[in-house]
């Protein structure tokens, strides 16, 4: 146990190292936030901790009933969700399962919940993209196809899932064993754990969860809106067209690079705040 506990601190102290060097290089306050005024930092500040807590519950509803403290929970998004949004290519995202999965002592409902929390976001994401692209009828990135493509197959072999896993178990089990037939079992059977999973984690609450991303995006895209209002440069519909495809792909947006430079420093912000509740709470039990 507590060699478990000295690899997860490692890898902790490593990934945070990773993510602090990629934020000092590609982040600066005084670039960042170059010619903007207070009106404006004060709309993205607001945004940012509106959408913060938006995802934070909507995870936290996610992980409910895994006997999680409301004060471990915010520490563990507060220091994955830094992480989550630096890494390039969603690497984050295994960080953040990791770090659930340890917490909660269940490795595979870490990764389920982080997935489904990502699918549950991507489907809102897709959502407010066509819709502004039939509002303002500008053509889509091929990555969104791409996403529609595979949202559907996804939706498709979940709701088929049950019947093909039925049908292939009993057929293999009438026929003759063989070494390369019970490893068929096993494996449907490590999809069918994955998939009763999927159903304890989502069941009453997919709807929810899907629901406050879409809050959450709408929220993003009401800032910009707002900003776009107080400043005379650029249509709003180009400018919530570049915001919504920064999103998605590697280069970000000025207001996505103030979005994520706050959402860091909120993160380190809670956390020290949230850290030194836990010392003064545990001061006064001693």
């Amino acid at each position: 146990m507590k060699r478990k506990s000295l690899v997860y601190n490692w890898i902790n102290v490593l990934v945070l190292l990773a993510a602090a060097l990629i934020f000092f290089r590609n982040y600066s306050i005084s670039e960042v936030f170059d010619g903007v005024g207070m009106h404006h930092v004060t709309i993205i500040t607001i945004t940012v901790v509106m959408v913060h807590f938006l995802k934070a519950f909507r995870l936290y509803l996610a992980l409910y009933g895994s006997g999680i403290s409301a004060s471990n929970y915010a520490k563990i998004y507060c220091k994955v969700t830094p992480v989550s949004i630096l890494m390039p290519f969603k690497l984050g995202e295994l960080f953040r399962m990791y770090c659930y999965g340890h917490q909660i002592n269940n490795m595979l409902k870490g990764i389920v919940t982080v997935v489904l929390d990502r699918f549950m976001d991507t489907i809102a994401l897709v959502t407010m993209i066509i819709v502004m692209w039939l509002y303002s009828g500008e053509a889509i990135i091929p990555i969104v196809y791409l996403l529609v493509v595979f949202l559907l197959v996804a939706i498709l072999v979940f709701i088929v899932f049950p019947g093909l896993y039925s049908y292939w178990k009993k057929y293999l089990l009438r026929a003759k064993a063989t070494p390369r037939k019970l490893r068929v079992l096993l494996y449907l059977d490590k999809m069918n754990m994955v998939y009763d999973e999927i159903i304890t984690v989502s069941k009453g609450r997919g709807i929810i969860l899907y629901a406050l991303s879409l809050i959450a995006w709408g929220v993003e895209i009401g800032s910009v809106v707002l900003m776009n209002g107080l400043s005379a440069d650029g249509t709003l519909s180009e400018k919530i067209s570049q915001y919504l495809r920064s999103a998605l792909s590697g280069a970000q947006s000025i207001e996505l690079k103030r979005f994520v430079l706050l959402s860091v420093v909120l993160m380190i912000v809670i956390y020290l705040l949230v850290k030194l509740g836990d010392m003064a709470c545990g001061k006064e039990r001693k």
